[in-house]
């Protein structure tokens, strides 16, 4: 059974447990009794830290996001200075700091967010408004990247790159044991490589036209 460091305070215990078992067999999956059960601590404790099983599974959602956007707001702030801009440094923002998310501190939070989005679940609410001003941004600079696609295909784009790098680097641990794809396992770096190279190709045309031709 899942059990958390003993020595944490309880408000940390209980994110942290909720967050595993979350992204281990989905938020609806999990009851609070096994939260508590794997927090050591007892059901009446999430009432108290967080309120309700919607506020716990916000508090979680919250707290990862803020560091995700963090990292990205100085790639993106990047991208405003003249010739920086283009579809793999636009990619960049969207994995690298995902995936230094899903490396190091929360890979359980990012499983978690992939099933989330795969599965429609309510929370998608309150990571889309997390998300919110930094979706703006992104919008803005991929229509500047490509002034003749329509907005419909700029959102479409920009919601595919995010579902793409959030589900792929979810299962990161699992990319390394599919021989029937590769006859040698992949390292994360290259992992991560490859997947910055897919998220460039779809924000990017197949085959630019030239800029005579646009208009």
């Amino acid at each position: 059974m899942l059990r958390v460091d003993p020595d944490l305070p309880t408000e940390r215990r209980i994110l942290l447990a909720a967050e595993q078992l979350f992204a281990e067999r989905g938020i609806d999956a999990v009851s609070l009794r096994a939260v508590m059960a794997a927090a050591g601590t007892n059901v009446a404790s999430v009432h108290y830290h967080f309120g309700s099983k919607d506020a716990l599974v916000e508090a979680l959602i919250r707290e990862r996001a803020g560091e995700v956007s963090a990292r990205r707001a100085e790639l993106l702030d990047g991208l405003a200075e003249p010739g920086r801009l283009d579809a793999p440094s636009l990619a960049r923002a969207f994995v690298e700091p995902v995936a230094h998310m899903a490396l190091h501190d929360g890979p359980h939070w990012v499983r978690m967010v992939a099933g989330i989005m795969a599965s429609g679940h309510p929370s998608i609410s309150v990571l889309i408004d997390g998300f919110r001003t930094q979706a703006r941004t992104f919008t803005e600079l991929l229509s500047q990247l490509h002034p003749e696609w329509s907005p419909e295909k700029v959102r479409f784009r920009l919601s595919h790159a995010m579902r793409t790098t959030f589900t792929a680097l979810g299962d990161l641990g699992l990319d390394h044991d599919l021989p029937q794809i590769s006859t040698s396992a992949m390292s994360t770096q290259e992992i991560v490589a490859e997947l910055n190279d897919l998220v460039a190709s779809v924000l990017s045309d197949p085959e630019p036209r030239p800029p005579e031709a646009r208009g």
